[in-house]
Order: C-alpha cells, then sequence, then structure tokens
C-alpha cells in the first residue's frame, strides 16, 4: 500500500516539475502545420524568425501562384524587417540605450540591416486561403556574440 503512495506522490511531483519547467512565454511560435518551430537564437550561430503574408486585394481573383508568390514575397519581408528589429534590441540592450538608435553607430546599424537581410528561408507553407508563412533563418559564425556585444 505505501509503495503505491510513493509512486503516485513520485509522479505527481515529476508531472508537476514537467508542467512548471515551460519556457518564458513568448519565447516560441508556431507555423501553420504539423511542425513546432522557435524562434530567436537556435545556437550560438543561427536565429530564426517567423512571419506571415498575404496577397493584396486586387489579387483576389488572380491565379493561385501569383497570390501565393506575393503573399511569400510579403512574408520575406516580414521576416527580414523582424529580424532586424529583434537585432536592434539586442544591441541596445547590449548598449544600454532605452530609445531607438540611442548608442548604436552607423556601422552597427549597417550591420544589423545586413545580417537581417541576409538570410534564407527554411520553411514555407501555406492555408487554404493562400496566405503564406515562412521559417526565416539567418545563420553567421558568432552571431549571438556579436548580438549580445551590440554588433561592434
Amino acid at each position: 500500500m505505501s509503495k503505491k503512495i510513493l509512486f503516485f506522490l513520485f509522479a505527481g511531483a515529476l508531472l508537476s516539475f514537467m508542467v512548471g519547467c515551460g519556457s518564458e512565454p513568448g519565447t516560441e511560435s508556431y507555423i501553420k502545420g504539423d511542425d513546432y518551430q522557435t524562434e530567436g537564437f537556435l545556437d550560438d550561430d543561427t536565429f530564426q524568425v517567423i512571419a506571415e503574408g498575404t496577397y493584396p486585394e486586387e489579387l483576389e481573383n488572380a491565379k493561385k501562384v501569383i497570390k501565393r508568390n506575393r503573399a511569400k514575397e510579403g512574408a520575406l519581408l516580414k521576416a527580414q524587417t523582424r529580424a532586424m528589429e529583434l537585432f536592434k534590441g539586442y544591441a541596445l540592450k547590449a548598449k544600454g540605450g532605452a530609445e531607438s538608435g540611442v548608442g548604436l553607430g552607423e556601422v552597427a546599424l549597417k550591420t544589423i540591416d545586413g545580417y537581417g537581410k541576409g538570410g534564407n528561408i527554411v520553411k514555407t507553407t501555406y492555408d487554404e486561403e493562400d496566405n503564406c508563412s515562412v521559417v526565416y533563418r539567418i545563420e553567421k559564425k558568432g552571431l549571438k556574440k556579436m548580438a549580445e556585444a551590440g554588433f561592434e
């Protein structure tokens, strides 16, 4: 009898530990489909963001391939912009600046923009309305250290 009680106590404690050790809110994102993707630094050399794009209303009656291409272009631009914004946030945090551009030199801003646009789409999915979701990944040796140092 006491072994059963001990087993249930141990199982309950283990379950509580697993549920309580989830990640911080806002550090994961889901992309439509069956894969789970993480957003942010995957390792010291890889950064990933997820973005969605839609086609313009004037293309509502266009062919499927045209709508999907425009939606993918929009998703790519959003992913690049999001990556640059997140990198600027890392740089501002490293420099201790609170306002946009405070403490960031022109060289750092150009470096951030270059890295933001220098990634690749690693996954593309479409929904039934031809909207697009992309997983955009930037890879560079020592990228996380550069971001934490303010891109200088």
